[in-house]
């Protein structure tokens, strides 16, 4: 019998053992959450937007092809499924817990009545991509094209509007409402009053300054850019950049009510979800990838809870009250 180098079995053992060798130098290993609830299919073609409601007892999603679901945040139940715009939802924020707003691609802004299904619309010339509401909900920061628009909640009305000169990234407003910030694609990020009358220029991040927010306290400005997220004094204007495990660009984030955490969500190349300490810049969680690219990710009002929209068209649901049990999940580079 033969045993040695020329042995076919042998061979083939080696072989195999290869192989493997090859493919494990080709993956690296992850520690990964799996969602509490995951709300698979939930948006054929892709699920762009999230938005908790005031009580965070609802999470309304859109999709690609404009349709919008309620699901209740406690069971991951379908309450409601409203069939809202004919393309693209870019933003979802709720006024109260019966009205809910949307803008799509082509420039459509409604106000849904969630249960009775009755509808108010006004039509923009064109895209808008960004949204906010002031924490009252009486106003609504909208970037239209190059123009920011500071809206009446009520009657959608304009009560004031700026052109910034270049395509508007995202908006924010801080909790107070007395300052709003705009992100342009030319790389600016700058500060205004309500009146959109005064504005201030921040320091310029290396990249485009994605998913912008205030800390409850008003004293910083945060966003997202590629590998790392950029954090702004407010009084001096002066630029932060905190590195993050992500390995491309993080498309979205979020602050919990508490100022305690952050949560960041990857787009390109990881997809991943970061639970991260605020002070300390420590990643306390690292929650499940996307199978496709990251698009949205946002904390429940109360901070227990935090939901991520995926080009998959899947909502991931994680309960931070829940134990943190990672498992390992191989990812090939």
């Amino acid at each position: 019998m033969k045993t040695g180098s020329s042995d076919p079995v042998f061979l083939c053992r080696r072989l195999l053992l290869l192989v493997c060798v090859c493919l494990v130098s080709a993956c690296t290993v992850t520690l990964t959450q799996p969602p509490t609830r995951l709300l698979a299919d939930a948006h054929p073609g892709g699920a762009q937007r999230i938005a908790f409601s005031p009580s965070g007892h609802w999470l309304a999603s859109g999709g690609l092809h404009g349709e919008i679901i309620i699901w209740s945040v406690a069971d991951g139940a379908q309450k409601r499924r409203l069939q809202a715009h004919s393309t693209r939802i870019q933003a979802l924020a709720w006024q109260d817990e019966a009205h809910l707003f949307s803008v799509d691609r082509k420039g459509e802004l409604r106000r849904h009545h969630v249960e009775s299904g009755a509808v108010e619309t006004r039509q923009f010339p064109g895209p808008v991509q960004a949204m906010a509401l002031s924490s009252d909900r009486r106003h609504m920061l909208l970037g239209q094209g190059s123009r920011v628009l500071w809206v009446d909640a009520a009657s959608l009305l304009d009560e004031a509007g700026y052109d910034t000169g270049s395509k508007v990234i995202s908006v924010a407003v801080n909790t107070s409402g007395d300052q709003l910030a705009v992100s342009t694609a030319d790389g600016r990020v700058q500060l205004a009053d309500r009146s959109l009358s005064q504005w201030r220029e921040l320091e310029r991040p290396a990249t485009d300054a994605n998913d912008l927010h205030f800390t409850p306290d008003g004293r910083t400005l945060l966003a997202g850019g590629w590998f790392a997220l950029q954090q702004w004094d407010i009084d001096s204007g002066s630029l932060e950049s905190r590195p993050t495990e992500h390995r491309g660009q993080i498309i979205s984030l979020d602050i919990s009510p508490d100022a305690q955490r952050w949560v960041s969500l990857g787009r390109h190349t990881d997809s991943l979800l970061y639970l991260i300490d605020a002070r300390s810049n420590r990643v306390l969680r690292r929650m499940q990838a996307h199978e496709l690219c990251g698009w949205q990710a946002r904390f429940s009002p109360d901070g227990r809870y935090v939901a991520s929209a995926g080009e998959e068209g899947s909502i991931h649901l994680y309960d931070l009250d829940a134990p943190y049990r990672p498992v390992t999940v191989w990812d090939s580079d």
